[in-house]
């Protein structure tokens, strides 16, 4: 990806990798074009093996985020059974994704529980912070506890 390249660009050269890349690096928030270009550069099934296994977690953490933007548990579940092959279960980057599948599919106490321990683990963990707030802040009645959180 060069630096005068947008993404209008590569996505007329249908540059997969660089078209993740580029939704990463400025945090775009663009599910249709992710999914789009994710399967097309991954298969259908997200199977697909890539040179560097780096863009391919990369590639399947982006799509599994995106999967749920649009409320597709089965892609993104298939996404997590993918990753699990590449990470350890017990790794934080599973457990966030992981996480967010369950608070996306309403089990937010299960959430919160894999969320605490990743604030136990590493008490710096802003994003496992700032998610356990939202969880927190959602629910009525649990304002104080959410403020604590933070």
């Amino acid at each position: 990806m060069g630096p005068d390249e947008d993404l209008d660009t590569l996505v007329a050269k249908r540059d997969h990798i660089n078209v993740l890349r580029y939704i990463r690096c400025h945090q775009l928030r663009e599910p249709a074009l992710v999914l789009e270009h994710g399967k097309a550069l991954l298969g259908p099934n997200l199977t697909k093996s890539l040179s560097d296994a780096t863009v391919k977690l990369a590639s399947l953490e982006q799509i599994c985020l995106a999967a749920l933007d649009i409320q597709d548990h089965t892609l993104a579940d298939r996404c997590l059974d993918e990753i699990s092959k590449s990470v350890s279960k017990e790794a934080g980057r599973f457990r966030r994704l992981l996480a967010r599948c369950l608070e996306s599919a309403g089990a937010t106490e299960d959430a919160l529980k894999i969320y605490e321990d990743l604030v136990e683990d590493n008490p710096a963990n802003v994003y496992a912070l700032k998610r356990k707030y939202c969880i927190l802040r959602s629910q009525p009645g649990k304002e104080p506890e959410a403020m604590e959180a933070l």
